[in-house]
């Protein structure tokens, strides 16, 4: 029995998971795609199993070995024709989905259930039109997974928008599983990363729906910025994503991972682990085409630098950070990597989207300095509530078992947008109000 649920989000947030959740994906823009004279796809009958989930009675319809089945609470509203047809279709572009995410899900959150219809699990479907989510047991991840579509209620969908008809054609068209491809590409990174990157998966739906041959292609550049950004500044495609995933996969299975999201399974791996990847294939730094698209925080995407013995202005995060440091301020080269952009500091509520983002640990923690240096960070002011006083913000380092500490004399630049301290040691710095 399933005791409780969790919602991944695609771009890092996190929260509880449907009825009531957050969106992690299927906005409103169309994902509708073409066919393009493939072979009819055979219809066969699913086996079908009665299984209780939550405590509600659900018919599961699942081929044996298979990572995903259908399920729906009873009384079903759906033709069972309708699921088989359901069913075939997803079939016939699973094979296409892995080819471009590199990987399958993990067997820890399969079965992958699809839910077809409103029901106990994934709730009513509010303004969303798809969600994918892990179950939990007590603290521990899995086992299943869940892929959210209401089919049914998206076939009773109001004026203006145009109802889907829950028909065999309807279910086998390939635009019928371009939603469902992007919610599948979800669950594959649970566990493996971090975060379950939107712009990838929307990337990856638009190449199954015929939408896009190319990253570079204008459908991403309106839907999934940050993998047009890839394609377009360093020259990565669909071959490399799919790598990407294999190599994410690989990291996380040799145990390399960096955090710490559930006890008992593998550290997941970092946004920072995944952009060095993503480095790599492309042969340049992708840090730009990350973080410029608005679809990652700059702290979430992470890099590094080297103090040097001789002192300089050492830039980071695309001049976001700025290290003046005094000649002699290290003795010999000193490699400064990301901390975790997890962790934060108490600030009103209204102020927690800020803080999250202006959040930036460099590590070694703790690491002291010969001479003090000049921090400077360069904040969104977009960011900050409406009524929060931008004059108000500072600087505090946050050590790692213990409250924060306002920096002394840290000062406020309301026209430049940053805040800047004299500070003598390496750790977390956050940028919030007094």
């Amino acid at each position: 029995m399933l005791t409780a649920l969790l919602l991944v989000l695609a771009c890092g947030d996190e929260g509880t998971a449907p009825p009531g959740g957050g969106p992690d994906a299927g906005g409103p823009a169309s994902d509708a795609g073409v066919d393009a004279g493939t072979p009819p796809i055979e219809v066969l009958a699913v086996p079908r199993e009665d299984v209780t989930l939550g405590g509600r009675p659900y018919a599961a319809y699942q081929r044996p070995g298979d990572t995903f089945r259908i399920v729906c609470e009873q009384p079903c509203p759906l033709e069972e024709t309708y699921i088989f047809a359901r069913y075939a279709g997803f079939l016939a572009v699973k094979d296409e989905l892995l080819s471009l995410t590199g990987v399958d899900v993990l067997p820890l959150m399969t079965p992958v259930d699809l839910h077809l219809a409103s029901d106990s699990v994934c709730g009513t479907p509010g303004t969303l039109a798809g969600a994918a989510f892990m179950n939990r047991t007590g603290l521990a991840p899995g086992p299943g997974s869940n892929v959210c579509l209401w089919d049914w209620e998206a076939s009773r969908a109001p004026p203006p928008q145009v109802p889907r008809p829950l028909t065999v054609e309807a279910a086998l068209a390939r635009d019928s599983q371009v939603l469902l491809a992007h919610e599948y590409a979800h669950v594959v990174f649970f566990l493996r990363q971090e975060l379950s990157h939107e712009w990838f998966v929307r990337a990856i739906s638009y190449r199954v729906g015929g939408q896009a041959e190319s990253l570079c292609d204008s459908v991403n550049a309106l839907h999934a910025p940050t993998a047009w950004n890839l394609c377009q500044r360093n020259g990565l495609d669909y071959p490399q994503l799919a790598e990407s995933v294999r190599r994410i996969d690989a990291l996380w299975a040799s145990g390399q991972g960096v955090e710490v999201l559930f006890e008992g399974v593998p550290k997941t791996t970092s946004v920072y682990q995944y952009r060095r990847i993503l480095d790599a294939l492309a042969g340049s730094d992708t840090f730009e085409a990350l973080a410029s698209a608005g679809e990652l925080l700059p702290n979430q995407c992470g890099d590094s630098s080297r103090f040097m013995p001789p002192g300089g202005t050492v830039s980071l995060y695309g001049g976001r950070v700025q290290w003046s440091l005094p000649a002699g301020a290290v003795t010999e080269a000193l490699q400064v990597e990301p901390g975790s952009w997890r962790s934060g500091m108490v600030v009103p509520a209204a102020w927690n989207d800020f803080q999250s983002a202006n959040n930036y640990a460099f590590l070694p923690s703790g690491f002291l300095l010969q001479r003090p240096a000049r921090l400077t960070i360069r904040y969104e002011p977009a960011l900050i509530p409406a009524g929060g006083d931008e004059a108000s913000l500072t600087l505090y380092w946050k050590p790692e078992d213990a409250a924060a500490q306002a920096v002394p004399g840290a000062l406020v630049d309301t026209e430049a947008n940053t805040v800047s301290a004299s500070v003598s040691r390496l750790g977390r710095y956050i940028v919030a109000p007094r």
